[in-house]
């Protein structure tokens, strides 16, 4: 299974970096992350214990989304916010592949990502600004 974890020394770089430059740092979740994952392949899961529809036990449901739980769900929700990264303008970093930059001129914000949780940090108001509205239009977030 593959989860989109930021590395402790990633983390620790853009915490430090912020520090040292004066900017605030943000924290955010994305509320149901892995049902935002698109499913690749075909997944068949048996009906849940309780709602198994009776003279039909044989029966199994295929998946349209990915689930929490299902082995496939961190990938396909990694895979959903890497292309919004790059749909947004932001680069992926070569060396820790949570991580996201977008610069425009002397502006940078820099981007985080542990599962579902985001923290980041920028020099730019404005600029956080646009991400963060950009944000919840694309997916549901709490802004912590």
């Amino acid at each position: 299974m593959f989860a989109p974890v930021a590395r402790w020394d990633t983390v620790r770089i853009v915490l430090a970096v912020a520090a040292q430059e004066g900017w605030n740092v943000y924290k955010m979740d994305v509320k149901g992350a892995f049902l935002y994952g698109e499913l690749k392949e075909e997944v068949y899961v048996d009906q849940p214990e309780g709602f198994i529809k009776h003279g039909e036990e044989d029966k199994v449901y295929k998946l349209n989304k990915a689930l929490y739980g299902l082995k496939q769900a961190p990938r396909t929700w990694f895979s959903r916010i890497k292309s919004y990264f790059q749909k947004e303008g932001f680069t992926k970093s070569r060396h820790d592949y949570t991580l996201f930059v977008k610069k425009k001129e002397e502006k940078i914000i820099m981007v985080c990502l542990y599962v579902d949780d985001l923290i980041y940090a920028r020099n730019d108001e404005e600029m956080c600004s646009k991400f963060k509205k950009s944000m919840k239009e694309e997916f549901e977030m709490t802004d912590l």
